[in-house]
C-alpha cells in the first residue's frame, strides 16, 4: 500500500470514529467535529480564504469544529478530492483545477465573469452544487477567489507575441501561451524560481498573488496587463458527512460560506494590489497593452481558448456544462476585459 493509500485509510478510520463519537448533529446538543485538508501548506496566502471562513464559522456556530488535519505535506493536492469523496477526510479547501479529472466542469471554472457573490444571485452557484454531489462531495462555495492570471516575463516585449519564448505555465495557460506564439513549459511551482534564474524559462504565467512569496520577481523584469482569468479554490465536503449532518449545522455552514464570500474576495483584491507594489518596489516595470493589442489578448483568453476546450468530452461527465456555458457568455460583454472578476489592470497599493 502506497502512502497516499495508508493515509487516506488511516484518515478513514479516524473520521468515523469521529463522527461515531461526537455525532453529527448541533440540533440535539451535540458538538460537530469536521476533518479538513487543504490543497495548499497551512501559512501559505492561498490558505488566507480558507481561514476566513473557518473564523465566520467560529463566530456564527461555536458547536462546529473544524480540525485541520494539514496540507500537501499530508495528502497529495490532485488526491485530495478522492479522499473528501470517499469520506477519509470530512472537507478539503483545493483549486476546482485538481479535480477536473473527476469533474471535467472544473475545466470552465476560470473562465467565469462573476464574483462569488453574483454566482449566488444568477444560478452559477447551483450548477457547481449540484455537479458536485454527481462525484460525492457537497461544494459549500470559493475560499480563494477576486485573484486574475498575470504574464510574468525577463524581457520585455512590445507587442503581445511571445515567438521565440519558453514560458512556464499551468495546463490553464497553455492555451493562452501557444496562441500568443509562445512554448508552454511544464513543470513544478517550486522549480520554477530555479529556471527563471538560470534562463531555462523566459517568464511564466502565476496567480497575481503568490510571485514575490517565492521570489520570482527578483528574477523577472515585467509584468503584463491585461490580465485574465479567475485564480478559484472551493470548499468541499464529503456529501456522505454532510446528510448526517442535522439541518442546523447545514445552514450554519452555509451562512458562514456566504458571509465569508465578500471578504474572502475584498482581502485577495487587497493582496493584489499589495502584490503589484512589491513587483515595482523590486524594479519591476508594467508592460500595458490597450486598444487592439488588448482586445487581441483578452479575445484569445475569453473565445479562442474558450473554444478550444474539450466541449464533447466535459458535456459527456457533466450535463451542467450547457447551462454553464450559456451563464457564463451572458456575462461577456463587448469589453473582455470587464469579464476579469479580479480586475484586468491593477493598481499597485499605495
Amino acid at each position: 500500500m502506497n502512502k497516499t493509500l495508508l493515509a487516506l485509510a488511516s484518515a478513514l478510520v479516524a473520521a468515523v470514529l469521529v463522527l461515531s463519537g461526537c455525532g453529527a448533529g448541533g440540533g440535539d446538543g451535540k458538538d460537530v467535529r469536521l476533518t479538513f485538508l487543504t490543497a495548499f501548506p497551512e501559512k501559505g496566502q492561498n490558505n488566507d480564504g480558507f481561514w476566513i471562513f473557518v473564523e465566520v464559522l467560529k463566530e456564527k456556530a461555536p458547536w462546529i469544529e473544524v480540525d485541520y488535519r494539514g496540507g500537501p505535506e499530508v495528502v497529495s493536492p490532485t488526491d485530495l478530492i478522492e479522499g473528501v469523496s470517499t469520506g477519509a477526510y470530512d472537507g478539503g479547501h483545493l483549486p476546482g483545477d485538481y479535480y477536473a479529472g473527476q469533474m471535467p466542469l472544473m475545466d470552465l471554472q476560470r473562465f467565469t465573469p462573476y464574483s462569488p457573490m453574483e454566482e449566488r444571485e444568477n444560478g452559477v452557484y447551483d450548477l457547481l452544487a449540484t455537479a458536485h454531489e454527481e462525484i460525492g462531495v457537497h461544494y459549500l462555495g470559493h475560499t480563494h477567489a477576486g485573484v486574475p492570471q498575470a504574464l510574468l516575463l525577463k524581457d520585455r516585449i512590445e507587442s503581445p507575441d511571445l515567438t521565440g519564448r519558453s514560458i512556464r505555465g499551468s495546463s490553464a495557460a497553455t492555451s493562452m501561451i501557444t496562441s500568443l506564439g509562445g512554448t508552454p513549459v511544464d513543470m513544478p511551482g517550486d522549480e520554477v524560481f530555479t529556471a527563471l534564474e538560470r534562463g531555462v524559462i523566459d517568464g511564466t504565467v502565476w496567480a497575481s498573488v503568490g510571485p514575490s512569496t517565492f521570489g520570482f520577481h527578483t528574477e523577472v523584469g515585467y509584468y503584463v496587463e491585461p490580465r485574465w482569468y479567475e485564480s478559484l479554490a472551493n470548499t468541499v465536503i464529503s456529501l456522505d458527512t454532510w446528510e448526517a449532518l442535522d439541518d442546523r449545522s447545514r445552514q450554519a455552514l452555509t451562512e458562514a460560506m456566504i458571509e465569508a464570500e465578500p471578504k474572502i474576495f475584498e482581502h485577495y483584491q487587497k493582496l493584489s494590489e499589495q502584490e503589484t507594489a512589491a513587483w515595482e518596489e523590486a524594479g519591476m516595470e508594467r508592460i500595458e497593452f490597450t486598444d487592439a493589442d488588448a482586445e487581441k489578448m483578452m479575445q484569445i483568453a475569453y473565445r479562442d481558448s474558450w473554444d478550444q476546450l474539450d466541449w464533447k468530452r466535459i458535456a459527456s461527465k457533466s450535463p451542467e456544462a450547457a447551462e454553464l456555458r450559456r451563464k457564463y457568455e451572458e456575462g461577456y460583454g463587448e469589453d473582455l476585459s470587464e469579464a476579469v472578476p479580479g480586475r484586468a489592470r491593477i493598481e499597485a497599493a499605495s
